[in-house]
């Protein structure tokens, strides 16, 4: 998260927002969540799990769609159609 959803302050790394006070834990943990499902895919792209892969890179992304997990998503869409 660069910018704080409510009021656009620049992300400080806390859990509250420093100018509107929003709380933004849940934000955050879901982010963390998205973060896990795309390294849980990549390691499953590692022992050859590609569909495995893919349904965890395509979860990651639901959760929080950065460039990286729209990357590696689009790329197991890639090495493993349906």
């Amino acid at each position: 998260m660069l910018r704080c959803p409510v009021c656009r302050a620049s992300f400080k790394g806390s859990p509250v927002c420093h100018r509107c006070r929003a709380d933004l834990s849940i934000l955050l943990r879901i982010e963390r969540q998205a973060e896990q499902l795309a390294c849980q895919a990549v390691q499953a792209l590692a022992t050859g799990e590609k569909k495995k892969a893919r349904a965890l890179a395509d979860d990651a992304c639901f959760l929080h769609t950065s460039p990286f997990h729209r990357a590696l998503a689009g790329f197991l869409a890639i090495v493993s159609p349906s």
